[in-house]
């Protein structure tokens, strides 16, 4: 059976059910209809599930397990993913049906105290010390000790996490690790990040630096975001140092220059290595997806701009090894993408397959490989890029990009696509523009799984004064630029890929 036959049809369809009358506005809403619509579709992703692992001979992880990316595999596979999906977006708007609306806002309210707490978890290592300790675990005063902080109130901190199914509390006060919290496990010896803080964000998957970035920098920052808004100087401003960022560090340059102050040195270590962790958190073969690498000829040329230490071209060196890569990006990162490369294909530096160039996208763009400027670039890659910055600095970048590209050159943006709540009939202007439209009654853009795109957008505007963009918002931005936006390319689990040729 496949996901669409395991499903429930749209119910726009079946005309006879209170819920396609309410949706048609024929009738007022049925909660208990909707309610057990939601309900189907919840147990039909479920048996898509079983039948999917059961074909595949797949365990499903446990809970109490440890992640790693090996027991990840299965919730990767894409009928998984894509029933995990419908689940996920089934299963919060059932919640809200049910749940007395005041307290449903009040829950919404206080969830920073879930950021806090996890941040709290990270920084005193609790998942490092409790990887020995098995599914027994550890009392607190054991789990405390290590950084002196009071164990009654680390209690409790873990207590909230484990209640929010991150940690497991296995008896009174005693904490143990289960799928969720081991993500935030670094790998490294409890007294080495004691003694080296460095080193937590240092050959590592980067995971739980990325979600140390976004507990820190992202939740400090978001926490000023009404006041910025508010602000009739900043609210309006699309500048990088006019932003909540600004409001909550009390400074003026914009939060990449505050990043490079000698001082701040532990930030850019664990912003590169989240960068990375980004990478790591989706399937490995995210950036393999949704373009056609295989027709690119022998030699092609791939600029990765703004490529960080090169983690996406690192994984298309591997795959395909016809192409070659320039890797872009401040010339403070420089090292270690040297480094990284070093570490993980040295053959390719030394053979000049891959070559690493500081360069500012801002400036004029010196691709083409070579002196005399005559080789023609295959793709320009950016992933990650764009929503960093407001549309006028985009398009000083595209531009560039445009200034050297042949009439051959694609442009391959991978960053999320914001689908509105309601249909948006521009998208579908654009090849693959819009998403595929779930069934009713969930939202248009499946709510809570598409929740993080949403969030993502929020806290690239507190941080950065930068954008997720929609379909629309992208396909306008690139014609200013000089680009056409060809196709969209959703894959569940990955970033949208965005393709687009010179006009």
């Amino acid at each position: 059976m496949s996901l669409s036959q395991a499903v429930p049809p749209p119910l726009s369809s079946q005309s006879s059910t209170p819920i396609a009358q309410y949706a048609a506005g024929t009738v007022s809403q049925d909660a208990l209809a909707e309610l057990k619509a939601l309900g189907n579709i919840i147990q039909s992703s479920i048996e898509q599930i079983e039948q999917v692992t059961t074909a595949n001979s797949f365990t499903f992880p446990s809970p109490d397990s440890t992640f790693s990316p090996e027991s990840e595999a299965p919730r990767m596979y894409p009928a998984i993913q894509s029933a995990g999906s419908l689940i996920t977006s089934a299963a919060a708007q059932l919640i809200t049906l049910v749940r007395p609306a005041p307290l449903t806002v009040l829950d919404i309210t206080v969830q920073f105290n879930v950021c806090a707490a996890l941040r709290t978890a990270i920084s005193t290592h609790v998942a490092e010390i409790l990887r020995d300790a098995g599914p027994k675990g550890k009392q607190v005063l054991e789990i405390a000790q290590h950084t002196k902080v009071h164990p009654g109130k680390l209690a409790r901190v873990l207590r909230l996490l484990a209640t929010n199914y991150v940690f497991k509390e296995v008896s009174p006060d005693v904490f143990a690790n289960n799928r969720l919290s081991s993500v935030l496990d670094t790998g490294k010896p409890v007294e080495e990040l004691l003694t080296n803080p460095e080193s937590r964000h240092i050959g590592t998957s980067g995971i739980t630096s990325l979600i140390e970035h976004a507990l820190d920098v992202g939740f400090k920052s978001s926490s000023y975001l009404t006041e910025t808004l508010l602000d009739t100087g900043f609210g309006h401003a699309y500048e990088g140092n006019k932003t909540a960022f600004n409001k909550a560090y009390n400074v003026e340059e914009d939060s990449w220059s505050w990043f490079e102050r000698p001082e701040n040195r532990l930030h850019i270590i664990r912003f590169g290595s989240a960068m990375n962790g980004l990478k790591n958190a989706s399937p490995a073969d995210a950036v393999l997806k949704g373009y056609d690498w295989e027709r690119l000829p022998e030699g092609s040329l791939v600029v990765d701009i703004g490529g960080g230490v090169g983690s996406q071209s690192l994984t298309l060196a591997k795959h395909y090894p016809q192409l070659r890569f320039v890797i872009q990006d401040r010339e403070s990162v420089s090292g270690d993408a040297i480094d990284y490369w070093k570490r993980n294909m040295p053959d390719a530096l030394e053979s000049g397959r891959v070559k690493i160039q500081g360069h500012s996208f801002f400036d004029p763009q010196p691709a083409r490989d070579n002196d005399d400027n005559s080789e023609e670039v295959s793709v320009f890659l950016l992933s990650k890029v764009l929503h960093n910055w407001a549309d006028e600095y985009c398009l000083t970048i595209l531009k560039h990009l445009r200034a050297v590209a042949g009439p051959k050159t694609q442009l391959l943006i991978a960053d999320q696509v914001v689908s509105l709540v309601c249909d948006e009939p521009a998208a579908h202007e654009t090849p693959g523009g819009g998403p595929p439209v779930p069934p009713q009654p969930l939202l248009r853009n499946m709510g809570r799984a598409s929740s993080p795109t949403c969030t993502e957008d929020l806290m690239m505007m507190a941080s950065l004064n930068g954008q997720e963009r929609t379909t629309t918002n992208l396909r306008n931005l690139l014609d200013q630029a000089g680009w056409k936006l060809i196709a969209v390319h959703y894959d569940i689990g990955k970033d949208p890929k965005a393709i687009a040729v010179p006009i």
